[in-house]
């Protein structure tokens, strides 16, 4: 109570003078670079080594000194608009220091306003972030190198499988063929995600074009089927599928809307109970054609089925499984870039139900559609 008195007996200028030298304080012991200019571009009050920046370009943090002549136009230009719209300026920006060597720089401005609205000077915060710029870099190089050098072993599989299929190296029972061929399908499959995987790396912000075609959502799912039977087989799950034969083509990227059902077929047979079926639907609903299974799997309460579908939410640990939480989360990205639907149902009888939705018109063919993971 004191205190509050106190504060309320000083003066406008002792208070002034208070929250200045508070001003003063805070800055100095900031290890950021953050300053403050007037609408002139004159340097203000800032953070202990932001005048040196501002004036030499010297970056203390990180022992950068940055070729401000060569920043001066892009600066302005920012610092113009930050004025005359009184908006918020981010990026993150290429710059070079005064020996021509690249570096990257976050770049955050905004208006300061007086208490009538008008913009009386600009803040300006700037953040060094090669690190981070290396670390993507390094990523970027080694799912790609890793992606390249995938595809040539899945190119030799696919052709050594085609030859034994030819017949080149005597006749095969059917048995044989039939397994041979579901094989094929799978290298396939993995050389086209080995293609998508290469496209995403390639686009700086990680952006997958789709490729639309008129596609059977029943063949599809018969095909990703024929690929995981003997997964099923393997964990002791038998599967069944009911079809609705009348169900129109619908629009789609093939390779994509492959993965989703792969992807959730794949966790409905790994977490089903032995010596138990997955039951399989592909069905018409209004305007959507779709797919959806049955399993007989552990209950999900509620509070972790609102989080199944984030990246990188798994629950693999808790049944000695390898798994990372990316196959649901990829998917949903998938199906809601297709304008569809993917949900989940739990029951404590330990019915589990899986399945998306997917219009069956699509507007505007010609549109350019892509999905971000």
């Amino acid at each position: 109570m004191e205190s509050f008195q106190t504060n309320t007996l000083l003066n406008s200028k002792e208070r002034f003078f208070i929250n200045h030298y508070q001003l003063e304080a805070l800055l100095r012991n900031i290890p950021k670079l953050i300053y403050m200019k007037d609408t002139r571009g004159n340097y203000v009050t800032g953070t202990k080594h932001a005048a040196e920046f501002v004036k030499n370009g010297l970056d203390t943090f990180h022992n950068v000194k940055l070729d401000i002549m060569k920043m001066k136009k892009t600066n302005d230009a920012e610092d113009e608009y930050v004025l005359k719209k009184n908006k918020v300026v981010s990026n993150e920006r290429e710059v070079y220091d005064v020996n021509g060597i690249p570096h990257w720089y976050n770049i955050y401005k905004a208006p300061i306003n007086n208490a009538g609205g008008d913009v009386i000077g600009i803040v300006v915060m700037v953040n060094n972030i090669d690190d981070s710029k290396i670390l993507e870099a390094q990523r970027e190089t080694f799912v790609a190198t890793l992606g390249h050098d995938l595809k040539n072993p899945a190119l030799a599989q696919i052709r050594a499988i085609e030859l034994i299929l030819k017949n080149q190296f005597g006749k095969l029972p059917p048995e044989l063929r039939q397994i041979l061929e579901m094989v094929l399908d799978s290298c396939r499959y993995m050389l086209a995600m080995l293609a998508s995987l290469l496209a995403t790396y390639r686009d700086d912000k990680g952006i997958v074009r789709l490729n639309y075609e008129e596609l059977s959502l029943v063949n599809l799912v018969l095909d990703c089927v024929g690929e995981m039977i003997y997964l099923a087989k393997d964990k002791d799950v038998g599967i069944s599928i009911d079809k609705d034969c009348e169900i129109p083509t619908i629009w789609g990227d093939k390779v994509q809307m492959k993965r989703v059902i792969m992807n959730l077929l794949s966790n409905g047979i790994k977490y089903a109970y032995k010596n138990t079926t997955l039951h399989i639907s592909v069905y018409n609903e209004d305007d959507y054609t779709c797919f959806k299974f049955e399993n007989k799997s552990p209950f999900i309460p509620l509070d972790k089925r609102d989080s199944i579908f984030a990246q990188y939410v798994s629950y693999a640990e808790a049944y000695k499984e390898l798994g990372i939480g990316l196959g649901l989360y990829t998917s949903q990205k998938i199906v809601e870039a297709h304008d569809g639907i993917i949900f989940v149902e739990s029951f404590e009888d330990d019915r589990n139900i899986f399945g998306f939705k997917i219009p069956n018109s699509l507007k505007n063919k010609d549109k350019l559609r892509t999905v971000s993971f």
